[in-house]
């Protein structure tokens, strides 16, 4: 007899219509589910446009890639302040800002090494800080993947405990069902907001480790290429230095009279008219 009583009362319920159930709820089953609605709206707003913004920041950074190749020096880039930068920009920019420091000042490895230490302090500084932009509205979703479920079961818990408290000792299913619909109301909502934000926050996750990943590998092959081209400018540096330093010592060096294109004449032997000439034995003869 209670089957059939419970049966009748459910197809009662099932012609009244969802808004049957809100009408079953209290005031603090009510509050409960408009906090879930409003949830599941920032859930879904927070998961479109965090969809919208990794599309963005993967689709600049390919772009910057490609154009990155064609240029023949990272270390000469100007990037103008006040724009808005992509990962890979911003990582460049920040590359380039460490090298201006040393501008002028490579000459020989240890230069070169002690500016590459700058460099990639910068790049770990940029990496930092870009996940931290990569992660944002992951915690949102995350709270409302684990919060949902629970703050329905809050208020599940308090309209089944309303409803028996208001029991009589005479009270039958028909007193009871009407209750426990209106509080189950909040168990539902709590995982329409939870559900949702679990696939998405898990496909999200996946794209922003990829990005992670893929934005390391960048800022690795960034600090090669920057390494390789500080080497050869302090080899020109360095040979720069080496011309000057002579020509220094040339035009420091005392001068020299060059020697007469024209050798001095021989003096002539003394001609036998004027009594000088003596021919070889003329002592012995005397």
């Amino acid at each position: 007899m209670s089957a059939l009583l419970t049966l009748s009362v459910l197809a009662e319920a099932e012609t009244k219509g969802a808004l049957w159930y809100f009408q079953q709820m209290d005031t603090v089953g009510l509050a409960v589910a408009c906090v879930l609605l409003v949830c599941s709206f920032i859930g879904w707003g927070a998961m479109i446009q965090k969809w919208g913004d990794v599309q963005e920041l993967r689709r600049r950074n390919l772009s910057f890639e490609r154009r990155l190749r064609d240029e023949p020096a990272v270390v000469a880039l100007n990037f103008p302040r006040g724009t808005s930068l992509a990962p890979y920009e911003y990582l460049v920019a920040e590359a380039v800002s460490a090298v201006q420091r040393h501008k002028g000042r490579l000459l020989r490895q240890s230069d070169v090494t002690l500016c590459m230490g700058h460099v990639e302090n910068a790049l770990q500084r940029g990496v930092s800080r870009t996940m931290v932009k990569y992660e944002d509205k992951m915690v949102l979703l995350s709270s409302l993947v684990s919060g949902g479920p629970f703050l329905g079961l809050l208020g599940t818990v308090w309209g089944v405990m309303v409803t028996f408290g208001a029991l009589t000792e005479k009270a039958s299913i028909s007193q009871l069902a009407p209750g426990v619909s209106g509080a189950l109301v909040t168990t539902t909502l709590g995982l329409l907001v939870a559900i949702p934000a679990t696939f998405g926050y898990n496909y999200l996750l996946t794209r922003v480790k990829l990005m992670t990943t893929e934005l390391e590998n960048f800022a690795s092959s960034l600090a090669d290429r920057v390494e390789l081209e500080l080497e050869g400018e302090a080899r020109r540096n360095f040979a720069q230095h080496q011309e000057r330093e002579a020509a220094r010592r040339i035009a420091a060096a005392p001068a020299v009279p060059a020697p007469s294109a024209v050798a001095p004449a021989a003096p002539e032997p003394p001609s036998p008219d004027d009594g000088s000439f003596s021919p070889p034995g003329w002592e012995d003869a005397q």
